[in-house]
């Protein structure tokens, strides 16, 4: 047990508490690992859970809904990027050019489907458009991706590598919208983004 400021006792987690836990854990992990494979629409509980050694109780005792499901499994996506902005800081760039390079490179690496996410929330959208109990959330997870991703856009202004006459939040918008465009051709027309980086540079150079 462990001693709290307050003089109160925290006990342990009992094995259910972890078993329960690791559950949820693991089912989000299959999202990750399954919705890419069919599409949202295209994705059941059946086949999230099928070979997995859980059962579709077992999924709805964490989860009231696949819509629900999705919004939580985003939200377990992001966390698997883990506090990327480290590694850029790590990677000690000397330019707008290399401190975009760096984080591209870590986003790749913690979340190699990026591309066939922007057409899952894509199709969630179309489906939920109507449904504001579930496109606030999404929302909100929007504007906390803006807000992680204004962090580089601070770094660079910072070193003088950025423009200054918008504001880093601004940045981060513009730049994840032009994300999504380039991913949404990627799937759909098999477009390679060999120009982001180009788009990117000529966004955010000092002006």
């Amino acid at each position: 047990m462990t001693a709290q400021t307050d003089g109160t006792v925290q006990r342990p987690p009992s094995k259910f508490q972890v078993r329960r836990e690791k559950t949820r854990a693991d089912l989000l992990a299959l999202g990750i690992e399954r919705f890419p494979v069919k599409g949202y629409a295209g994705t059941s509980i059946e086949d999230v859970v099928r070979d997995s050694g859980y059962t579709r109780g077992a999924f709805y005792f964490h989860f009231d809904s696949k819509e629900e499901f999705f919004l939580e499994v985003l939200r377990a996506r992001r966390d698997c990027r883990g506090q990327w902005w480290t590694v850029v800081e790590a990677a000690a760039p000397t330019s707008l050019l290399s401190a975009l390079a760096a984080a591209q490179a870590e986003f790749a690496r913690t979340d190699p489907a990026g591309e066939r996410w922007t057409m899952l929330i894509a199709e969630f959208t179309n489906a939920n458009r109507d449904n504001d109990a579930l496109m606030r959330p999404l929302r909100t997870l929007h504007l906390e991706w803006c807000e992680e991703l204004s962090w580089l856009l601070t770094y660079t202004q910072e070193h003088g590598w950025c423009r200054t006459d918008r504001s880093a939040m601004a940045l981060a918008q513009d730049l994840l919208a032009i994300t999504t465009g380039y991913g949404v051709s990627f799937e759909l027309y098999g477009l390679i983004p060999d120009g982001l980086m180009d788009v990117y540079t000529r966004l955010l150079e000092p002006r």
